[in-house]
């Protein structure tokens, strides 16, 4: 009997150790994609920042909106900002092409959209958004860009 007992209390105390050893690497996993999350909205904080900053100072061609027609990789001290959801070698931003000049948001919230750029820019309104990875469903999809944006995505 006591040789069944040992074994009963090695497999309680794997299967426990397993299961510790499963929930501290979702919370790491997590604790880095909230992370990542974080510096994406820092990104596209910094670059609304420079277009602010531009439309009121015009010290760049600005249109008739008093928005600059683009965003320059120059206006940063160092590099431009990256959106760190995406590939390291994407596009970094994605001019609204003019059927869009009246969209808060491009099309597609995705990489996959448009040139697939790590950011849109509406230079008719100023509006600068991230966008976001395909995850596994289109409402989690839409709630990373939600988030990572700040506001309800509406096509």
């Amino acid at each position: 009997m006591r040789p069944l007992r040992a074994c009963i209390d090695v497999l309680v105390v794997g299967c426990a150790a397993t299961a510790l050893v499963t929930a501290l690497h979702l919370y790491e996993s997590n604790l880095a994609e909230e992370s990542v999350v974080d510096a994406t909205r820092a990104a596209l904080s910094s670059i609304r920042a420079e277009v602010g900053i531009h439309s009121a100072v015009g010290d760049v061609e600005l249109n008739e909106f008093g928005h600059p027609n683009t965003i320059e990789s120059a206006w940063f001290d160092q590099s431009p900002s990256r959106n760190m959801l995406a590939n390291a070698n994407a596009p970094w931003i994605e001019l609204a092409q003019p059927g869009e000049f009246d969209r808060n948001h491009p099309r597609d919230p995705t990489f996959r959209g448009g040139s697939g750029a790590m950011f849109w820019y509406n230079p008719i309104r100023g509006i600068v958004r991230a966008r976001v990875p395909d995850q596994t469903t289109d409402e989690s999809t839409l709630s990373l860009y939600e988030s990572v944006n700040g506001e309800d995505w509406k096509p």
